[in-house]
């Protein structure tokens, strides 16, 4: 091989080795540009226990209206849904069988009591007969003894009377209290009787509302701190279907003294003013209720809330703008908002956005604050 073939064979192999060397170097790493993000600066405030829950609304009175008696329903006399006042005629069951029954009574009353009358006056002339010797002792206790017993045959044969008089009165079913009446549950001449199908209708009052809901032992231990006597003066607000609040405020009635084992809830009970019958009972609505008062926390967006194996942390940027990560104890989190009990202080600068680029000790751009543009006059 040739002096010039030689060289060009050396010539090409160190290029190939330099071209490797050069890919083999390592690539530089690229810079990451500090992420732009928004502060919100904090300030303590008092922030009110508030939760939202599911109710019932409730009559304050619910009366079941019931056959007593067994019988024809002749009559229906009242209007379905319609108001009613106490005492006023609902339903008539054939009386014709509990007339002949009074008759029956009364007779059998006056018999038994011809027979006392005349039993107290043989003992009465037996004991003045006695007096004068001209009877025995016997003869006198044996007349005595007849006149009790024919006192009690006319005792129970006035009680009798007046049960026949109770059952008479029972085929005139009147309503119990004044109210709103339900739907029909027997028609005209069904046969009804005393028992489990004897509901003929219900009357409810609507004036006033019971609002019933429940509270897990986590929001009763937050809210009233476990306390009966400051659940007992919580405020309570019904939320109508349409998200608006209902006019009138409501006032704990009633505050369960121990945990519904089925439900894990203290049961609770606010009553309402309901004058234009706008809550329903049975009805299911949205109640708010407000329990204790913290004295300082801070209100921040939940989106703001990190996780880590340790816990919950927000970040914040320090004088210098770096990320700092901070733990905080939250109290609750309550759709977009979250409050938070500690591991803050008024004047942090909260990073609000681009959570995930943030990184700790790294620099972050705070974004200007936008500024509204004067409205013409």
């Amino acid at each position: 091989m040739s002096v010039c073939k030689t060289r060009v064979v050396e010539s090409l192999f160190w290029v190939m080795a330099l071209a490797l060397a050069a890919g083999c170097k390592p690539a530089t790493p690229p810079v990451m540009s500090a992420p732009m993000v928004n502060l919100q600066v904090l300030t303590s405030a008092p922030v009110p226990q508030v939760v939202e829950l599911t109710a019932q609304v409730e009559g304050t009175r619910e009366v079941e209206v019931r056959a007593r008696v067994t019988g024809i329903l002749l009559a229906q006399s009242y209007q379905e849904g319609a108001s009613v006042k106490a005492g006023d005629l609902l339903f008539r069951i054939d009386p014709a069988p509990y007339a002949v029954a009074l008759s029956l009574a009364a007779a059998q009353l006056s018999q038994e009591q011809a027979r006392f009358e005349q039993a107290e006056a043989e003992s009465v002339r037996q004991a003045a007969l006695l007096k004068k010797n001209a009877a025995s002792k016997k003869e006198a206790a044996d007349a005595k003894a007849a006149a009790a017993a024919a006192r009690g045959a006319r005792d129970v044969a006035d009680a009798k009377l007046h049960a026949a008089q109770l059952d008479l009165s029972y085929c005139e079913v009147r309503a119990p209290i004044a109210g709103f009446t339900g739907r029909l549950n027997r028609s005209e001449g069904s046969l009804v009787s005393p028992g489990a199908d004897s509901l003929l209708t219900t009357v409810v009052q609507r004036e006033q509302v019971w609002v019933r809901f429940g509270l897990s032992e986590q929001q009763y231990a937050r809210l009233f701190l476990s306390q009966g006597s400051q659940a007992a003066a919580a405020g309570v607000e019904v939320l109508l279907p349409d998200g608006s609040v209902y006019a009138q405020p409501g006032k704990v009635n009633f505050v369960a003294a121990q945990i519904e084992s089925r439900l894990g809830t203290v049961q609770m009970r606010a009553e309402f003013p309901n004058p234009q019958a706008v809550l329903l009972p049975g009805q299911y609505v949205r109640v708010r209720v407000r329990g204790r008062t913290l004295p300082a926390g801070f209100v921040i967006p939940a989106a703001a809330l990190m996780q880590s194996t340790q816990g919950r942390f927000v970040w914040l940027a320090d004088d210098k703008n770096l990320a700092v990560m901070a733990p905080v104890v939250v109290d609750e989190i309550n759709g977009p908002t979250a409050v938070i009990l500690s591991g803050l202080k008024s004047g942090d600068r909260l990073v609000t956005d681009n959570l995930q680029k943030v990184r700790p000790g790294a620099p972050v751009v705070p974004r200007p604050a936008v500024v509204a543009a004067p409205t013409a006059k």
